[in-house]
């Protein structure tokens, strides 16, 4: 008994001592209880120590990060550093004391600009007296209505400051352990543990660098470091069978074409099954054909081939059978993968030397003990037995071709794009961060896997976190589409501004609600369609930018954060958002290269793990379009203060009249705007003119109550240089525009059509 109250004395001294360490020095304690966090649930990493002065004033730039997570910050260096975070929400009972031992900077928005100005002043106080004080580069709108971006804020620090900038780069590449539901902040139950986080340095910028620059620095180094550490990510399949055995029971594909929804285990023991099938099939091909629409049977073959090592070509469908044939001559393909009632409806004409497998043909050989001892299997045994033993999957690198993706045909012949195990498991790594992809989440996937987007963000994405897919064959079905969404609560959805279109005319107005992030990309997104969406579901439609040569997200518009009246600028209407985490644009002059000012229109190019290997059997073509590791993308644009890309059109998309360069995209912008409609009527492209070198020509469907004549002249009401506005006699109506099965406008299809038009004219 004695023992017991000398014990008990002991560890209450001990507790007392503690209290009182912390309680005289509350910043060392903090800093102590965050060794202990970052050693046990998170597994944190520092690179680049060696760009922070060991003494003397510094001010650091970090990326946006969410809320709490800044907290790693005072992990990652042995200095003090100084945060500057907004108050409000940080007023919640625990947060406060927090902040108050962290030694932070807190802007009070609720006193309005004399918030403001009293953080900035403090903020510039301690760099004068050789503290490191650390700002987040991201925009926010304080109670009120008070906005306050970053160029402001770094501007209200930076002046007259002679101290050297470091941008600082954060990363969790499974997202954050907060989360924000319902206002409120909330903690998640971390995927894996311990959770990787990774703290990045970067080398000091002289005193005075503009904001824009600073930013760009900023993305440079986050694309540069998800580089680096690209060797620790997995091929997409391999951690698959991860997260497959260890949430063996949760949600994970559903057909609306099939009753059953299957689980982790049932998906990987189904995949087990035909990897035995389909080994002694396939031989030693390297690459398998795909004809298979947007399903849990194209998910299957696709998952199927990457455990057998073997590369997918996903056949678009809705292409011509020369198109077709071609992309099967050049990757040598001696097997495609279908079934007998997709052919039914979508002939496939392969050409000799290539073999129909149907699924329908295999079905009976899935017998019932191969089935479940397969399943037991998934279930009982560790995932590093079934990825190294069972599946022998040791062998399976990142720079292994994950699949060949030919382009759309939008602007001439379609391109073998391939990417890599890496690109894609690199572009999932950084979507996971900025849409902070989630276990509870449920995609709705009807864009087909030959479209990049379908290929890496609805099939191998949501496997990579736990979460589950709801598969629709056909995204022009918007009322069956929207009937989905709603039964089956789906909270991501991926669609293109066509698709939209059909959704406000056939769906309800509640099918949507349920949708957490719907991002729109393959096709610009007018800010008015965006907007009709929003009025009649509930739900603001987000653009973003990619394209298959990019794996294929490169930037995105995500909700604005908003926690205690504070919010977090993430969206910007009739831009294409920030790039995501581990990508970094830039913008440079299209002839010389040279890199041009923020809010300067030039070309843009991307870096980041996410680019291509290249183009198939076109290694010419491969060096002019990735030059030091950065992709040329064609597509014109500029980039403003707050890092949000606004895209103007692409190179091939303008006019060389008279010597002037004529942006089509902006003219035909302007003349769906003159007639107030969301939907596409009209496309511009142009043809050769003997006087000019190429006159502008518009194809149009006709509209009621639409003159061309008054068209026009609205058109010059606009303030538009002459060379810009077509002539009345290059209007031509025609019953329908040309588009791509993805619902893009098909360029080339455009411009036939239009040189045809004239053609007769010039025989009349």
């Amino acid at each position: 008994m004695r023992t017991v109250v000398w014990s008990l004395g002991i560890g209450a001294a001990v507790l007392l001592v503690l209290l009182a360490v912390g309680w005289l020095f509350p910043y060392r304690a903090l800093r102590l209880a965050l060794w202990f966090v970052t050693h046990s649930v998170y597994w944190l990493r520092v690179s680049g120590r060696e760009h922070v002065p060991a003494r003397g004033g510094a001010l650091l730039v970090c990326n946006h990060v969410r809320y709490l997570d800044w907290l790693l910050l005072l992990a990652a260096h042995g200095r003090f550093l100084r945060l500057v975070v907004i108050a409000g929400w940080t007023q919640q009972w625990g947060v406060r004391h927090l902040l108050k031992w962290a030694g932070v900077i807190a802007i009070d928005g609720s006193v309005g600009v004399r918030g403001l100005v009293r953080a900035m002043r403090q903020a510039r106080t301690c760099l004068e007296r050789g503290e490191l004080v650390c700002l987040f580069a991201e925009g926010l709108v304080l109670p009120g209505g008070l906005s306050l971006s970053f160029p402001r804020q770094f501007q209200r620090i930076a002046r007259k400051s002679r101290t050297v900038i470091i941008p600082v780069c954060l990363d969790q590449t499974l997202g954050s352990l907060f989360v924000v539901q319902g206002g409120r902040l909330r903690w998640r139950w971390p995927l894996t543990l311990p959770f990787p986080a990774y703290v990045t340095f970067g080398e000091p910028l002289p005193p005075g660098t503009p904001p824009g620059e600073v930013r760009q620095a900023l993305q440079l180094l986050s694309a540069r470091a998800a580089v680096g550490r690209s060797q620790r990510l997995k091929p997409p399949h391999r951690r698959f069978v991860r997260i497959a055995a260890r949430r063996p029971f949760r949600s994970c594909l559903l057909d609306s074409t099939r009753p059953e929804r299957l689980s982790y285990a049932h998906t990987l023991a189904a995949t087990l099954c035909a990897v035995k099938i389909f080994r002694p099939l396939l031989g030693d091909t390297p690459m398998v054909g795909v004809w298979l629409p947007s399903s849990m049977g194209s998910a299957f073959a696709n998952i199927t081939l990457a455990m057998l090592g073997k590369t997918a070509v996903n056949l678009n469908y809705t292409s011509s059978p020369e198109v077709i044939q071609s992309a099967l001559r050049q990757c040598g393909i001696r097997h495609v993968l279908t079934s007998r009632r997709f052919t039914e409806r979508m002939k496939l004409v392969p050409g000799p030397g290539v073999e129909l497998i149907y699924f329908e043909d295999l079905a009976p050989r899935f017998t019932r003990w191969m089935r479940l001892s397969r399943w037991l299997a998934v279930v009982f045994l560790p995932g590093w037995f079934l990825e190294y033993v069972v599946l022998r999957l040791g062998r399976h690198r990142l720079d292994d071709l994950a699949t060949v993706v030919f382009s759309s045909g939008s602007t001439g012949e379609p391109k073998g794009i391939m990417l890599s195990h890496r690109n894609i498991a690199a572009n999932i790594e950084s979507m996971i961060q900025a849409v902070s992809l989630r276990p509870s989440d449920r995609a709705l996937g009807v864009l087909p896997f030959f479209h990049s987007f379908g290929y890496t963000v609805t099939l191998w994405a949501p496997l990579q976190v736990g979460a589950s897919v709801l598969y629709h064959p056909d995204p022009r079905q918007a009322k069956e589409i929207g009937e989905l969404c709603r039964k089956y609560r789906c909270s991501l959805y991926l669609s293109t501004a066509t698709f939209l279109r059909f959704c406000l005319r056939k769906c309800q107005a509640d099918d949507f609600r349920t949708l957490r992030i719907l991002i729109c990309g393959a096709e610009k997104l007018p800010v008015s369609l965006a907007q009709e969406f929003e009025r009649k579901f509930g739900v603001l439609p987000m653009e973003g930018y990619g394209c298959t040569e990019l794996s294929p997200v490169a930037s995105t518009n995500l909700p604005d954060l908003e926690v205690q009246g504070i919010r977090q600028i993430s969206n910007k209407l009739g831009t294409v958002g920030q790039p995501i985490p581990g990508v970094a644009a830039r913008i440079v002059h299209p002839e010389t290269r040279a890199p041009l000012p923020i809010g300067a229109e030039g070309l843009l190019l991307i870096y980041g793990g996410n680019v291509m290997v290249g183009y198939l059997n076109r290694p010419e073509l491969t060096r002019a379009v990735i030059q030091d590791g950065w992709y040329v993308t064609g597509d014109m644009g500029r980039l403003d203060e707050d890092g949000f890309l606004t895209l103007t059109g692409r190179l091939s998309r303008f006019a060389k009249c008279g010597g002037e360069m004529v942006p089509l995209e902006k003219i035909e912008e302007l003349l769906h705007d003159i007639l107030g409609t969301s939907e596409r009527v009209c496309a511009v492209t142009c043809v050769p003119d003997e006087a000019r070198g190429e006159r502008l020509v518009v194809l149009y469907v006709p509209q009621e109550g639409v003159q061309v004549r008054q068209w026009c002249q609205q058109l010059s009401n606009r303030g538009l240089p002459n060379l810009w506005l077509p002539s009345e006699r290059d209007f031509h109506p025609v019953a329908e525009l040309p588009v791509l099965g993805s619902g893009k406008l098909n360029l080339q299809g455009v411009k036939e059509m239009a040189l045809a038009l004239t053609q007769k004219e010039v025989i009349k």
